[in-house]
This record gives structure tokens, C-alpha cells and sequence, in this order.
């Protein structure tokens, strides 16, 4: 298990049942790291309702297909792969955040083949499509749920569109400052 510590609001303990390149995983770890940055501009944003002290965690696990599939046939009753699966610790944390030094938000789960195969499907760049399904989870893990109605779709959306938004910032600063 790796942990990410690049933000102090958010901690990623992640592992991989698949095997990653070395290079597949400094891009984790990098990606990871931005991700955090722009969970920790989120809260700002009203995300959810927590204090500035407190420190969020969650666990991820990076896997191949037949570990998706068994995932989500044994979670949700659906015999299939699937991009990303969220498991969260608390019902409804963008309501109510329990007041707890950390909150271990939950755990999640991103199918990396099937990651890859929406990336060439959508002809973007694979690194954009872990981020969003990393995001997608992650706004599950907080109690967001597009599939309950179309307000709440949209909500989300609203989310994912401002999360991406900030990454694609924070990347862009930090590749310029690789180039360097």
C-alpha cells in the first residue's frame, strides 16, 4: 500500500492488484497529489460542510477487470466490468461531516484497462480519464449520486465540471514548471 501525503486535507492510501509500470505509478502519485490540492480548494467551495481543521482519507485500489467485475456483481448485483466503484464510510457527508479529527471518507476502486479503453473511446489522454473517474468516486464517497434524479445528475455534474476545472490548472502549472 502506497500512502500519499501531498495536501495536508487529504491522505490517499492507494495500492494496485495490477500490475503498474514505474512510470504508471510516479503518475499516479503525481495526479494523486493534484487531486488532493484541488479536493482542499473544493472544501472552500462548500463541498461539503467541514471544519478547516479536520483531515480526510480514503483507500484506493486500482484493478483490472475480472477484480471490477467480481466488485461490482458482489456490491451491486451487476455482473459486468465497470469504470470506478465507491464505497463510502458515512451516509450523506455532504450534509454532515461527523466532527472527528480525520474522516476516512471510504474506499474506492478504478478499473485501469477499462480506464484506458474509455480514454481511446473518448480520444483523450488516459491520465484525464483516472482523473475523472478518481473524481466521479470521489463525490460518491461524499454522498453525491447521480442516479437518483436528474437534479441531483446535474448537481454532480456541477461538481465534476469545477473539479476538473481546478486540475486542469493545478496540471497545467505543475507541467510548466517540469519544463522548466
Amino acid at each position: 500500500m502506497r500512502l500519499m501525503k501531498k495536501h495536508p486535507l487529504l491522505l490517499v492510501e492507494y495500492h494496485s492488484s495490477i500490475r503498474l509500470t514505474a512510470k504508471e505509478r510516479k503518475t499516479v502519485d503525481a495526479y494523486l497529489a493534484m487531486a488532493s490540492q484541488v479536493f482542499g480548494r473544493l472544501l472552500k467551495t462548500k463541498l461539503v460542510p467541514a471544519s478547516s481543521k479536520q483531515q480526510f482519507r480514503l483507500s484506493l485500489l486500482i484493478c483490472g477487470d475480472a477484480r471490477i467485475r467480481r466488485l461490482n456483481h458482489e456490491h451491486r448485483g451487476k455482473d459486468k466490468v465497470t469504470d470506478v466503484l465507491s464505497f463510502p464510510s458515512f451516509a450523506e457527508l455532504r450534509r454532515k461531516v461527523p466532527h472527528l479529527p480525520e474522516v476516512h471518507l471510504g474506499d474506492m476502486a478504478i478499473c485501469f484497462p477499462q480506464a484506458k479503453r474509455q480514454a481511446r473511446e473518448f480520444k483523450i489522454d488516459l491520465w484525464d480519464e483516472f482523473t475523472h473517474l478518481y473524481f466521479h468516486g470521489l463525490l460518491h464517497l461524499l454522498g453525491y449520486d447521480h442516479e437518483v434524479s436528474p437534479k441531483e445528475e446535474k448537481l454532480m455534474q456541477k461538481w465534476e465540471d469545477l473539479a476538473l476545472e481546478h486540475f486542469s490548472g493545478i496540471k497545467k502549472g505543475s507541467l510548466s514548471s517540469l519544463s522548466r
